[in-house]
C-alpha cells in the first residue's frame, strides 16, 4: 500500500471494536470476490467496526468510488432478512427523496466464496452523531432534529401501508434489482423473535404475515 493509500484510509473516522474476536474471512478472498462483483480492482479492505449482527468493512478500489461491505456475524438470519432489508433500502430510494447507500451487490445466505451473508455498499462519509453530539452548539442540535423530522414525516407520508409486515421485492424485480422502476410486496414479519433458538422450526413463517390489523400484530 502506497502513502496514497494509506492516507486515504486515515481519513475514514470509525469506532474499532476490539473486545471481541473478529469474523473468521479470508481477506484475499473478500478482495477477489469484491472485485469480480463490482467489476474494479478491489485493492484492500479495513475493518472499521462491528455492530450486533454484522462487521464493517471499508474496500478501497484502484477506481472510485469505494464502498462498504457489511458481512453478517449471525448465520441463523433467514436469508429473507436480507431480502427484506433490500427491498426496504430500494423502496425509500424510489419512493422519496431521502438519501439511502446504494447496494452494489448482495447475497443473503452464507453460499458464497466469503463464506457468509454480505452487502455490498455505497459509503456515505460522516460521523455517528452520539460522537458529536455534545459538542453541538444548541443551534446545531436544533437543525439536526429539524433534519430528523423532516425525514421521519416523509417516511410517514410517502411509505404507508394497507398491511402490516415486511418489504420484499417480487419476483422479477429480485432478478432485475438494479432497474429504474422496482415492485413491491408485503410479506412475513423478519424478526429474531420468530426464528431465533430453532423457534424457526416450529412456526410456520408465514404465520408472521401478512397482517391485516393491530389487534393481529399484537397478538403474534
Amino acid at each position: 500500500m502506497d502513502n496514497n493509500e494509506s492516507e486515504k484510509l486515515s481519513n475514514y473516522s470509525a469506532e474499532i471494536v476490539n473486545d471481541d474476536e473478529p469474523l473468521d474471512l479470508d481477506i484475499d478472498v473478500l478482495l477477489q470476490y469484491a472485485s469480480c462483483r463490482l467489476n474494479r480492482p478491489c485493492i484492500c479492505a479495513r475493518r472499521l467496526t462491528r455492530e450486533l449482527y454484522n462487521e464493517i468493512y471499508l474496500l478501497c478500489f484502484k477506481t472510485e468510488p469505494d464502498c462498504i461491505a457489511r458481512l453478517s456475524r449471525e448465520l441463523t438470519h433467514p436469508a429473507s432478512k436480507f431480502a427484506s432489508e433490500i427491498a426496504t433500502m430500494k423502496y425509500v430510494t424510489q419512493n422519496t427523496n431521502i438519501k439511502v447507500p446504494t447496494v452494489y451487490d448482495w447475497n443473503g445466505t452464507a453460499q458464497n466464496p466469503i463464506k457468509t451473508p454480505y452487502i455490498f455498499m455505497e459509503w456515505l462519509p460522516g460521523q455517528h452523531l452520539y460522537q458529536v453530539w455534545y459538542e453541538l452548539t444548541v443551534e446545531q442540535k436544533k437543525c439536526i432534529l429539524s433534519q430528523i423530522v423532516k425525514i421521519l414525516f416523509e417516511l410517514w407520508i410517502k411509505c404507508q401501508f394497507k398491511e402490516i409486515g415486511c418489504l420484499y421485492m417480487d419476483e422479477q424485480s429480485s432478478r432485475d434489482s438494479f432497474s429504474a422502476t422496482l415492485t413491491f410486496r408485503i410479506g412475513p414479519i423478519v424478526n429474531p423473535l420468530f426464528y431465533f433458538g430453532g423457534r424457526d422450526f416450529i412456526l410456520n413463517f408465514n404465520f408472521t404475515g401478512l397482517l391485516k390489523t393491530c389487534k393481529s400484530f399484537m397478538m403474534l
